[in-house]
């Protein structure tokens, strides 16, 4: 029979202690670091009625978020990662995401915070503000969607971009001056020929475009090729700014029939020795409008080999930036 003392010294190995001093003096390894979750979130009303959607995001593979909204104006806080609410009255609101991951780390900042101003609905009910937008990068297109009812039309149209400046046509075109990712609330107010007013607001994100300096060492032609994509916002556009204007994907997300299509650049002619191409990537939108990463592209290679861009667009959760969602090579062939 096998005594008990014999069976628990067999058994240490197997619950993590030492035979000799219980601790091992310090072996054991230290805890990996948390990061903290990164939070934010896009929002957009009509009138009273506002849907808030969390863009947070927490780079930590497997951990998940808990979130609390506060609306600004003592109701309940809601603790679902996206949120509807219903104003009671007109007015200016402070909104407010917290978010802790599932180990008890708050996010960055905690909580993000924004200011919504609703109106009251007009009575009786029929007319809605409501817009749509297009960016690429600091440009945005802005297209009124409202409708009327009871017999009305529109009497005016007043747009609000966030920084101070106005349009009232239709649609609306206005670049931003932001140097760095930037998220701007946007307004339209309309009033029909009843007099009645409605407002409708969105968080839109702007950013600069990204750019990507390639030297030709030497007098060579040179071309593009989409060699493949991964991502869903609009509007991301690769385009040459200097020496020449070359526009290489419209809609790089959507642009699937260009996949491995060579595309000569300068119409084939030759450029100069040490020229140097300035390929800009400009960002657009995507469904949630919610940047998480500054957008950003990467160069690898080099004018013998050819260079790969690699652009990560900013938008996503887990797992991101992961640099594929246009993936670009330029190829510089030299010539006599």
């Amino acid at each position: 029979m096998t005594h008990s003392w014999l069976r628990a010294l067999m058994l240490l190995p197997f619950l993590g202690l030492s035979a000799c001093g219980g601790g091992g003096g310090g072996g054991g390894s230290a805890a990996a670091t948390d990061t903290a979750p990164s939070v934010s979130f896009a929002l957009s009303c009509s009138d009273l009625s506002c849907t808030f959607t969390s863009t947070s995001s927490d780079q930590d593979a497997g951990d998940t978020l808990t979130y609390v909204w506060n609306f600004g104006d003592g109701s309940a806080t809601a603790t679902s990662a996206n949120a509807s609410h219903t104003y009671t009255a007109a007015g200016t609101y402070t909104v407010s995401l917290s978010a802790t991951d599932n180990h008890g780390v708050p996010g960055n900042p905690n909580p993000a915070t924004a200011q919504v101003t609703v109106t009251a609905p007009p009575s009786p009910a029929g007319t809605h503000a409501s817009f749509s937008v297009s960016c690429a990068a600091l440009t945005c297109t802005f297209n009124d969607t409202s409708t009327f009812g009871g017999g009305a039309t529109l009497q005016s149209r007043a747009w609000n971009f966030g920084d101070s400046t106005s349009a009232t046509t239709n649609p609306a075109v206005h670049a931003y001056t932001a140097t760095a990712p930037t998220t701007y609330t946007v307004k339209l107010t309309i009033t029909d020929t009843l007099g009645k007013v409605s407002t409708s607001i969105q968080s839109i994100p702007v950013v600069p475009a990204s750019t990507a300096l390639l030297t030709l060492t030497q007098k060579s032609t040179v071309t593009a090729t989409f060699v493949s994509t991964s991502c869903t916002a609009h509007n991301n556009q690769v385009v040459i700014t200097a020496p020449i204007t070359q526009t290489i994907l419209t809609d790089g997300c959507f642009d699937q029939a260009q996949l491995g299509t060579v595309i000569p650049i300068n119409g084939g002619s030759a450029f100069a020795a040490n020229t140097t191409l300035q390929v800009d990537v400009l960002s657009g939108l995507s469904g949630t409008t919610g940047l998480v990463f500054p957008p950003t592209i990467r160069v690898t290679g080099d004018y013998a080999n050819g260079w790969t861009l690699t652009f990560d667009d900013g938008f996503g959760g887990p797992g991101e930036p992961d640099f594929n969602d246009l993936v670009i090579t330029i190829t510089a062939t030299p010539s006599p």
